[in-house]
């Protein structure tokens, strides 16, 4: 019996590619990701290059982690349904 329900559970799976865990809303860590201020420039950043990179840094890693979020909730609202959810690539 326990064999059948498994079958079962990976049948109704399949056809989203990927099943919705837990509430069904989004993942929390997306939310936290998109919702994460950018990034400020110290008055550092003007007179020291040092301090000018690493603030760079900082600024490239924040907006891929806006992006890749951005691109999971664009994913799930896709497969929960959304029109027009056109997540590029």
């Amino acid at each position: 019996m326990k064999i059948i329900a498994g079958l079962a559970a990976i049948m109704l799976c399949l056809p989203g590619a990927m099943c919705q865990t837990g509430s069904g809303y989004p993942d929390s860590k997306d939310i936290a990701a998109i919702t994460e201020a950018k990034p400020r420039p110290g008055p550092e950043t003007l007179t020291d290059p040092i301090a000018n990179d690493r603030y760079n840094s900082s600024l490239e890693g924040w907006g891929d982690r806006l992006h890749a979020a951005g691109m999971r909730l664009c994913r799930f609202y896709k497969r929960s349904g959304l029109p027009k959810a056109d997540c590029g690539k």
